[in-house]
């Protein structure tokens, strides 16, 4: 491919600005989590951290935050207790999917979180206020097991939410970045991160891209006008594969009305916004006719995956291995390779790097390209500014 650039990014590419890293999300988790956590009544979760008085009020309205603050406490000694130290979130995340398919265990974990509980607040139990009480023990009574996976999620996506460098920073911090990509006709970005601080930096410089979802004949639809759905189309220069999923990504499950109750159908489609009225009020339509055929979304949580074993989800999810098919497709053809922040960790990833020799980049501070190739490695991005 003559002038085409692969770009992959790991998360030292966001650290440049700042963004949390793998050790500042998991000290995150890694403390005393009763009543750290926030549930609004939009079904999201939220850390209790930097929030103002008016945000935390109205995040304690929910009965559940108490009670799942404090599974997610026991969830964190339990971890801790197995590997002996906090190893870092992603393992954290595994920890609790493997785990979670031992109904005894989970039953034992929800035991003991009801039983902190308890003993930090004995008035729960007291007659006069046992009625009044009961409703925050509600959860323990009623376990819903993949609200934790749920809740997992909005944690880690409200950490990763706020960008800390302001606009004129990521303009200075990323200069060297957007001279080097602007010099080839097309560039195919494969990024691993979940935040939209690569989308700003692009924006902040006047350059479009594009993510593979479009509104043309989309099936999802919010105040008559088309959501972006995921088919896989790219139309611009810059095409911005995001393979471990994003914030903006929702996924609309189908359900068919069977006589007063709800069956999924087992299909979906991915759409992308971060409007809050749109994630969470976009209907199904048939794109021909406009007919709505489904008037509600029962998942809103935004799609990225974590863990150890990915390759479980990937296999099994039509974004995540049409992503993945896109990065065996372009690398394939390529030889220009510019890498930023990755720890080469992802062996999926090194399968195909180390398949050819490519003429590449590794901005790195510490970990040098380990496949045979020509090229470079350097220590910031600002080794490249002005086409150096």
């Amino acid at each position: 491919m003559e002038n085409h650039l692969t770009v992959i990014l790991g998360a030292g590419f966001s650290a440049n600005a700042g963004m949390p890293t793998a050790s500042s999300i998991a000290e995150r988790f890694n403390r005393d989590l009763r009543e750290k956590l926030l549930s609004a009544s939009s079904s999201e979760w939220f850390w209790i951290d930097d929030k103002d008085e008016t945000f935390m009020h109205n995040g304690r309205l929910n009965y559940d935050y108490i009670a799942y603050s404090y599974v997610f406490n026991e969830l964190v000694k339990s971890y801790v207790a197995d590997r002996g130290k906090f190893i870092y979130y992603e393992d954290f995340y595994q920890f609790i999917i493997d785990n979670f398919t031992n109904s005894d265990w989970v039953e034992e974990l929800f035991e003991k979180a009801k039983k902190a509980l308890l003993t930090d607040k004995p008035f729960f139990l007291e007659e006069k206020n046992k009625e009044y009480y009961k409703s925050y023990l509600f959860a323990f009574d009623h376990k819903q097991f993949q609200k934790v996976s749920d809740i997992l999620n909005y944690l880690i996506g409200d950490i990763l939410s706020v960008i800390p460098k302001n606009d004129a920073e990521l303009i200075e911090i990323y200069q060297g970045f957007i001279d080097y990509i602007s010099q080839f006709e097309s560039v195919d970005i494969f990024t691993l991160n979940h935040d939209l601080l690569l989308e700003r930096i692009l924006e902040l410089n006047g350059l479009k891209y594009s993510k593979g979802f479009n509104v043309e004949d989309s099936p999802i639809s919010h105040n008559d006008l088309s959501v972006p759905y995921f088919n896989n189309t790219f139309n611009e220069k810059i095409k911005i594969h995001k393979l471990h999923g994003s914030l903006d990504f929702f996924q609309f499950r189908h359900y068919e009305q069977n006589g007063m109750w709800l069956q999924p159908t087992g299909e979906y489609d991915y759409y992308m916004t971060t409007n809050y009225s749109t994630k969470h009020n976009s209907i199904r339509i048939n794109p021909d006719t406009k007919e709505i055929l489904q008037d509600y979304n029962l998942d809103i949580v935004p799609k990225f995956i974590t863990g150890t074993r990915k390759l479980d989800t990937i296999d099994n999810d039509i974004l995540f291995k049409q992503l993945f098919k896109n990065f065996g497709e372009v690398i394939n053809k390529s030889e220009n390779l510019f890498i930023s922040g990755y720890s080469f960790s992802d062996e999926h990833l090194n399968e195909k790097l180390k398949s050819k020799e490519f003429n590449y980049i590794n901005q790195n501070p510490s970990k040098e390209y380990p496949f045979d190739g020509n090229g470079k490695n350097i220590k910031n991005l600002n080794e490249l500014k002005n086409g150096s």
